[in-house]
């Protein structure tokens, strides 16, 4: 008994002996680390922009055998952005030869692209320019089938809904004085539902009847209107569905200048632009020129661009949008011309802005390839707006639209200012610019930035209290419009674990959408 109780009490102190070595040792071990553990960092900084592009497959569409609808066929392609993207994919689908199924485009003539921009992407639009050869098919009606069948293939992107065609640099009619229009792609991306034979006796229903006026038929067509930035930064495009009181080019002009007024207007973007048939002094001109195309000359009032500029429009971008939306839409229009006033003062200029150098015609005849840096593209970028972060639309080159390094130059830039007027700031310090960005690339999903001693110190100086809506703004931007999962920041090469005291720089950032807000609504 004794014994016994002799190695209970043995047995009990060593159990206390155990437990206070092993509360003293968790104690120890979990005690508050003074950082967090480095992350893993798998990649290396880059030093220079790296191509983002991808090789994916996509499906391009032909007009079946019978004619009746459309067949699919896979090709993969390599594109370094959009614009090259579909170039390839356009190349790609005028290479196929057909087969049992499937008709060639074009028929047995090569089709091609033409011109040096032979592709155009704006707001959800795409132009395509193609080699006159397309339309030496027999019938009409194969070509209108291969339009549709190059619509459903660009409308595989997603940022394609909507295509325009011109051939040699000209839009051109479809059946009597008609023009094409916008072609629309499927919103379901239904293609291979979707009967091109009936959509072809539907276009050519709308055509002005042999020996009638076609000022006396109506048309109604979705069509692609251009219309002014604001700020003077370029020209956009919106599509709509545009009635026509007849099927001449005067009425085509006059349609086209009326809808985009209205259309104007519902825009809350900090225009109040007149209406744009007032300030025309008299109605539009169609010239013949000896090539066999024509020339439309616009007469404006002589207080036209004061008008504009009490409106907040630019000249120079209002003239660019009307060149770009009637070449696009009313047939055979190579040029158009400008006068101003009475004394029908030719305009061979549109002037310099804070955003474009002057641009100059011969004879002032403008063509759409002289106004092409006006077009612009956009994507989405975080600026700060109530201490989280705005959402909103910035105009871009569309060659520079899929570039990392374009778009956070753009955040650089900071907020318009019909931004700023609703409150929008910037997230970004000044004293920061391109040269501060030493290289971008890519690693799987992971986006790298290598950023400049110069751009730490900013970072460090700007505050801890901005120092989460300045990394996230960067973030947000870059991941939005590039697809990228994440971001991992460097600075002159290597990761910082902490900079202005809020935020941990040595880790992987996700886009955040929780920190923002949608629009200027």
């Amino acid at each position: 008994m004794k014994r016994r109780v002799i190695s209970l009490l043995t047995a009990f102190c060593l159990l206390f002996l155990l437990t206070g070595c092993t509360d003293s040792s968790m104690e120890e071990k979990h005690a508050p680390a003074p950082t967090l553990p480095p992350a893993e960092d798998r990649y290396h900084a880059p030093d220079g922009d790296e191509s983002l592009g991808i090789n994916r497959e996509y499906r391009m569409f032909f007009p079946r055998t019978d004619g009746l609808y459309l067949v699919s066929r896979t090709t993969e392609v390599d594109g370094e952005n959009l614009l090259d993207t579909v170039e390839h994919l356009l190349l790609n689908l005028f290479a196929f030869k057909g087969d049992t199924e499937a008709l060639k485009i074009g028929g047995n003539k090569p089709v091609g692209l033409y011109g040096t921009h032979p592709v155009e992407i704006s707001g959800g639009v795409c132009t395509v320019n193609l080699s006159a050869s397309i339309l030496d098919q027999l019938r009409k009606e194969k070509v209108y089938k291969d339009y549709l069948a190059i619509t459903a293939t660009l409308c595989e992107l997603d940022e394609i809904s909507y295509v325009n065609f011109l051939i040699a640099g000209l839009s051109h009619e479809m059946t009597g004085n008609m023009p094409l229009g916008t072609f629309v792609g499927q919103p379901d991306k239904n293609i291979q539902g979707f009967n091109i034979q009936t959509a072809w006796e539907q276009m050519e229903a709308k055509r002005t009847p042999t020996g009638m006026d076609a000022a006396k038929i109506p048309l109604k067509t979705p069509a692609t209107l251009y219309y002014p930035l604001p700020d003077g930064r370029g020209v956009g495009c919106t599509i709509r569905e545009v009635s026509f009181a007849g099927q001449t080019q005067a009425q085509l002009v006059t349609g086209l200048i009326d809808t985009v007024s209205t259309v104007l207007k519902s825009m809350p973007e900090g225009q109040n632009i007149p209406e744009l048939k007032s300030l025309l002094l008299r109605d539009p001109l169609v010239i013949d020129r000896e090539d066999g195309t024509q020339q439309l000359v616009l007469s404006l009032r002589e207080d036209a661009e004061e008008r504009l500029r009490e409106g907040k429009t630019d000249p120079a971008c209002y003239e660019a949008a009307m060149i770009y939306m009637l070449t696009t839409f009313v047939p055979n229009i190579r040029y158009v011309s400008f006068r101003v006033g009475n004394q029908n003062q030719l305009v061979t200029e549109l002037k310099e802005t804070e955003h474009f150098s002057a641009v100059t015609a011969l004879g002032g005849l403008f063509s759409r390839d002289v106004v092409e840096p006006f077009l612009k593209g956009s994507i989405t970028v975080y600026f700060a707006r109530n201490g989280i972060l705005c959402e909103c639309e910035q105009p871009i080159t569309r060659r520079a639209a899929d570039s990392p390094r374009a778009q956070l130059c753009v955040v650089m830039e900071g907020p318009d200012a019909t931004e700023r007027e609703n409150g929008v700031t910037a997230t970004l310090p000044e004293g920061i610019r391109e040269d501060d960005i030493l290289g971008i690339s890519a690693e799987g999903d992971t986006l790298l930035v290598n950023l400049s001693e110069n751009f730490r110190e900013a970072i460090l100086e700007n505050g801890a209290d901005n120092e989460m809506l300045l990394c996230y703004s960067m973030v947000n931007t870059l991941c939005k419009n590039t697809g990228m999962k994440r971001v991992r920041f460097y600075f002159e090469g290597r990761q910082e674990e902490h900079i202005a005291g809020t935020i941990y720089w040595a880790g992987e950032f996700m886009y955040n959408i929780g920190l923002a807000e949608k629009g200027l609504g």
